[in-house]
């Protein structure tokens, strides 16, 4: 009976490594200082294709990301705190309405290209989330608003080079890496 108990201590050492250690998360916890609410606030969009956005683009480049239960257990939470915080860092469209019109016109022509491309959402995703993939007529939709919304803000008068402040960037453009991503995650 002793020699059973003192071959099951190591099993549940072990069980008990694996536990703890599927609670830290070297990236954090991506909702932590996250508000969920509307996505694209200040866009001309209609409601068929914000329902796209919704749809396909919003659980990675917004605040409003939806956890599977394997998503909270190491190491893929790892995995995908990394690349919500990633795709939040190239665009969030929680925050749309915080761009300049400069910055908005610019992500418009990068979603635009690559929804069209099939460059978005990205394959790997895909392979968990099907109802996420775009058909060849919603990829369209969502290109023809783009390319709308931009000549609807190059239209606007508030559009004009006097927006732009010298001191500020375009948008972030940090790596996992940078000092600037580090500094903003790893406080």
């Amino acid at each position: 009976m002793t020699g059973m108990i003192r071959n099951l201590v190591p099993t549940f050492t072990a069980a008990a490594i694996l536990a703890a250690g599927s609670l830290i998360h070297p990236f954090g916890n991506i909702d932590s200082r996250a508000v969920k609410g509307p996505i694209l606030r200040g866009a001309g969009i209609d409601a068929e294709t914000l329902g796209l956005f919704q749809r396909a683009c919003q659980n990675c480049h917004s605040f409003n990301t939806e956890l599977p239960l394997y998503g909270r257990i190491a190491p893929m939470s790892w995995l995908i705190a990394r690349d919500v915080r990633q795709a939040r860092l190239h665009m969030n469209l929680s925050l749309w309405q915080e761009n300049l019109a400069e910055d908005r016109i610019m992500l418009l022509s990068e979603i635009g290209s690559a929804v069209k491309n099939g460059d978005m959402p990205v394959q790997r995703y895909l392979l968990l989330h099907p109802e996420a993939r775009l058909s060849d007529q919603e990829r369209e939709q969502i290109y023809q608003w783009t390319r709308a919304e931009r000549k609807r803000l190059k239209s606007a008068p508030s559009h004009s080079g006097a927006e732009r402040r010298q001191d500020r960037p375009l948008r972030p453009r940090g790596s996992v890496t940078s000092p600037s991503f580090l500094s903003i995650h790893f406080k």
